[in-house]
């Protein structure tokens, strides 16, 4: 059983919940094993009755980084160790791989395997925005219990939350939300300045500051064309690592431009996988909502400030 896992979010935390799951069934087999073996160690060998036979379980944690240094172990606490500078990791593999015998008739013993491995792979190429998670689950003669596995991982990797959320779909009302909030603050100050200094500038120009729609239309110009250019770098420099690619889809025969847009295909058939690359973009995700979250309120408190204004004032 092959998958691949598409347009998800995949945090570290993920990752060590899936190493703990075959760590459980590891530890499973190894149990049931090791009572055969103490069940049939004292009695005579026509005594010896094995449900399960020749029994063995192999869990390895293959770490590789971005130098191209490849590791393998199978103690979970090095895998931890590991973890401790997901910036550097390029590739993470978990896996398992179970193999006994069977009593299949009187004196027959039938062959069962169970191998897993989950992939998580980061782009060699920095130009590639996205990650694979690959899972395969290899069986012979234990297909319910494989397919249980394979179930198991699969669920939990499908409940994390979508790559292509509200903060990528809805990026342009929330870049615009802090942009404009900027722009507030520093129209507010403009109008300060200019309401001290109102001795000292043209009588002319002074006269404006009592006109309304220059006072509200005209500071919701000035909150935006500032707002974006003192702060559009800023909010963009946190989404850049998250956006999608784009993809050339026509030329604009009046501004003679060609055409770009995202290309969302691409972006939602892959994953990111929070390592490597994507080291920091829980963090970037969390701190745009939080922006977003103060901002929007900024927006619309200035709205609502701006609705009272126009209709008091003559």
């Amino acid at each position: 059983m092959e998958n691949k896992i598409v347009n998800k979010q995949i945090p570290i935390e993920t990752i060590i919940n899936l190493a703990n799951i075959l760590i459980s069934y590891k530890s499973k087999y190894d149990k049931v094993f090791e009572n055969e073996e103490r069940r049939n160690r004292d009695l005579p060998y026509k005594e010896k009755k094995y449900n399960y036979k020749n029994g063995s379980t192999i869990l390895n944690f293959i770490v590789t980084l971005k130098n191209g240094k490849s590791m393998a172990e199978n103690d979970y606490n090095w895998f931890r160790e590991q973890l401790n500078d997901i910036s550097a990791i390029e590739r993470i593999r978990l896996e398992l791989r179970i193999y006994f015998f069977t009593k299949s008739g009187d004196n027959n013993f039938q062959y069962n395997k169970i191998c897993t491995s989950i992939d998580f792979i980061q782009p060699r190429f920095e130009n590639l925005n996205y990650s694979d998670v690959n899972i395969d689950v290899e069986t012979t003669n234990q297909e319910k219990e494989a397919h249980n596995l394979y179930a198991i991982i699969t669920n939990i990797l499908e409940k994390n939350e979508e790559r292509y959320n509200k903060t990528i779909k809805n990026r342009e009302i929330r870049i615009q939300s802090f942009c404009i909030s900027v722009g507030i603050i520093l129209s507010y100050i403009i109008f300060l300045i200019l309401k001290i200094s109102s001795n000292s500038i043209p009588a002319d120009i002074a006269q404006y500051l009592n006109n309304k729609n220059v006072i509200v239309l005209g500071q919701w110009l000035i909150s935006i064309l500032l707002g974006n250019a003192c702060s559009y770098w800023y909010i963009l420099s946190l989404y850049k690592p998250l956006l999608p690619s784009t993809r050339y889809v026509g030329h604009d025969s009046s501004s003679h431009k060609a055409i770009y847009r995202d290309d969302l295909d691409e972006y939602m058939a892959h994953c990111e996988v929070q390592f490597g690359k994507f080291w920091d973009a829980k963090i970037r995700r969390n701190k745009i909502e939080k922006i977003y979250k103060i901002t929007s309120k900024i927006v619309l408190a200035q709205l609502l400030i701006s609705i009272i204004l126009y209709l008091l004032l003559k």
